[in-house]
């Protein structure tokens, strides 16, 4: 703990002072008045170097003073009562915290705005006044980390709960009251949103809860708080489940970025208007220190979102990672079929990454073969392009599976499972249990995709060599590939790591082009086109819409995929950087033909240094795909890393009680 006294108290007590000698505060003074409180805070607030623990010494410090000097006390309680009498709370309430109905280019227009030149704050607003205290994005943390006990010695101190401050409950409850018609207003409009009305158009054949939720708050506020809770809570409820249900519908009908930000806002808009009501008309028998605890936490989470209000990186990760959902809702349904629970599904997928081993082979040799001819950059990264792309392609339509495609697919389905539960322990198992499957199907797919490529490729050269006396690459190109496959001697865990960064975008591809088929209904266009009927008839049409269903987002990304490998050398030749890809199938395939040609020259430890080689780059592209994808995946739902604390340990813990779990189904 930090001792604060050196430093902090006389410091604290001199702005107590001051408030002590100045007359008491009028509304028109309001403003001003507010220079003295955010000294306070910028004693309280902690320097960049120390946590939040020595704002939370420093406040118990000041609680401290308080308590032995009553004048003190009553000075700055004073002082929060004149200014918190003078301005109006709705506004912060009812609006800070919630995401604004403004699009991303705007709100990104009106935070730097704000950062290069900051408004001027409005003495009628309480809004104001707490973005003007708080203006370090940092409050936030040190907010939080305050702990009940303290807040409660310092409403103690204060006498929140005397006769002094009754005047100020009241008002604060006459504000609350206002903010619940301020949301309660939004809240019925955001639930009349064409978007939602697409998605769910019984909102239109019955009494909707978000309009009927209005009226709910109407006799509340009329009966000046008076009414009870009960009815808007219950309407609040079937809020809540209609937001649910438009969901599930969205995983099979597709949704628009539009109705992602209106089904966040809906979220964020229910649960105020229920915090704002339990505030306002808290139940008879609750005890004042309940009370307390609601109010601090509300104020905690609006304050630290004005001290955040014009950052950046806020409107960066909050719009990606609404869009993200959008994205990995669908990538989660793709990623179940890549994880397997049976040993029949262990061996089948055994045999679909063992297919595509034999496709990588040929793939392997057609980019060799485009390389001899010695295109320029275009042409040569077109054709690169097309090879990739074409053959993921072909994979995916065998029905196929590339092992390192799937790592970002499978994430989303890890997180999906994280979001099934609400309870902490139950979530770590479910993810537990899922990464015994996930690795054991990601073992089985690289050597069903490793050793069958690299067999096809030694397989294709010692059969050119033996028949046709020609081998496939030259001396030169063979000592290159090696070169290409040594650890430590090239750039090859970068070039890995980039190909990772290319399978997670692959992934994010598929969602989101799967999700665009669905929302756009594509499936039921094709069946409509009445000239693509007559010419392949009404069977092949019903199949064409199909495949358009199921494998529209999985073609476009696997031939991007394509497309972003093949094109990233020649990329990296243009711009000057040592830029290339590095794809374990694919260099077990190169280490086969660069064998064939060199023969017995290959020393046995050049040869080890590359199967190493071939290792690290399935190992990098595995795991920078996965954490990647996994990040977003989580980032969408809203959990954290408060959500996986202690996911290692049992991972870990499930690992020695059963390792062949994490190889091969159980018996």
């Amino acid at each position: 703990m930090i001792d604060p006294a050196p430093s902090v108290l006389p410091t604290a007590e001199s702005v107590l002072d001051r408030l002590a000698r100045d007359a008491a505060v009028t509304p028109a003074m309001a403003a001003a008045a507010a220079a003295p409180l955010a000294e306070l805070i910028a004693v309280l607030r902690p320097t960049r170097r120390e946590g939040p623990e020595a704002a939370v010494a420093r406040l118990d410090a000041l609680v401290t003073i308080l308590v032995q000097r009553p004048a003190l006390a009553q000075a700055l309680g004073a002082r929060l009562r004149g200014l918190l009498l003078a301005r109006m709370h709705r506004t912060l309430y009812g609006e800070s915290g919630l995401l604004a109905s403004q699009g991303f280019l705007s709100g990104l227009w009106s935070r730097l705005l704000g950062r290069l030149l900051p408004p001027a704050p409005d003495p009628d607003f309480l809004r104001d006044l707490v973005a003007e205290l708080f203006d370090e994005p940092r409050d936030a943390a040190w907010l939080a980390a305050v702990p009940a006990r303290t807040w409660a010695g310092l409403f103690a101190a204060l006498e929140v709960d005397g006769p002094a401050f009754a005047e100020v409950r009241a008002h604060c409850r006459a504000e609350c009251l206002e903010a619940m018609r301020l949301v309660s207003g939004r809240l019925a409009a955001l639930g009349v949103e064409p978007a939602m009305l697409r998605v769910q158009p019984s909102l239109t054949r019955r009494e909707s809860p978000f309009l009927a939720q209005a009226d709910a708050v109407r006799r509340i506020i009329e009966a000046d708080g008076r009414a009870g809770r009960d009815a808007l809570e219950a309407l609040l409820d079937e809020c809540t489940a209609q937001v649910a249900a438009i969901r599930r519908r969205a995983h099979e009908t597709g949704v628009a970025v539009s109705l992602v930000f209106v089904l966040a806002r809906l979220e964020q808009h229910v649960e105020r208007l229920r915090t704002l009501a339990r505030m306002a008309v808290p139940d008879a028998a609750e005890p004042a220190e309940a009370r307390h605890t609601r109010v601090i936490g509300f104020f905690v989470r609006v304050a630290g979102a004005e001290s955040r209000r014009f950052r950046l990186g806020d409107l960066f990760e909050g719009t990606t990672a609404l869009i993200a959902r959008r994205i990995t809702e669908h990538a989660s349904r793709s990623g179940e079929h890549y994880i397997t629970e049976t040993r029949a599904e262990w061996v089948g997928m055994f045999r679909k990454a063992a297919g595509a081993g034999l496709l990588v082979g040929v793939m392997a040799l057609l980019k060799m073969l485009s390389q001899a001819l010695g295109m320029p950059p275009f042409w040569h990264a077109l054709s690169n392009s097309l090879i990739y792309g074409g053959g993921f392609v072909v994979i995916h339509l065998l029905h196929l599976t590339i092992a390192t495609k799937q790592p970002a697919i499978t994430a989303a389905s890890l997180a999906a499972a994280l979001d099934r539960t609400r309870d902490p322990d139950g979530r770590l198992d479910a993810i537990a249990a899922l990464s015994a499957q996930v690795s054991r199907t990601q073992f089985i797919s690289i050597l069903g995709n490793v050793a069958v490529g690299f067999v096809t490729a030694l397989g294709i050269a010692l059969m050119a060599g033996t028949f046709l006396d020609w081998h496939p690459v030259g001396e030169a190109k063979a000592l290159r590939l090696m070169h290409d496959l040594h650890p430590w001697e090239s750039l090859l865990l970068f070039h890995a790591a980039i190909a990772g960064v290319w399978l997670f975008l692959s992934g994010l591809i598929s969602g989101y082009y799967d999700n665009q088929a669905l929302f756009h209904r594509i499936p039921d266009r094709i069946r409509r086109l009445k000239w693509l009927r007559r010419v392949v008839g009404p069977r092949m049409v019903e199949r064409i819409a199909d495949r358009a269903e199921h494998d529209t987002g999985a073609v476009i990304g696997s031939f991007l995929f394509g497309c972003l490998l093949g094109s990233t050398a020649t990329v990296g030749r243009l711009i000057g950087v040592p830029l290339d890809i590095r794809h374990v199938s694919f260099a077990a395939a190169n280490l086969a033909y660069a064998l064939t040609t060199l023969g017995p020259s290959v020393r046995p430890g050049e040869f080890a240094v590359a199967a190493l080689g071939v290792a690290l780059i399935g190992v990098v592209n595995l795991v920078v795909s996965f954490a990647l994808a996994l990040r977003v995946a989580l980032r969408s739902r809203g959990l954290g890393p408060d959500d996986t604390r202690g996911l290692t340990r049992r991972v870990l813990r499930r690992f020695v009680a059963a390792p062949l779990d994490f190889v091969r189904p159980p018996r």
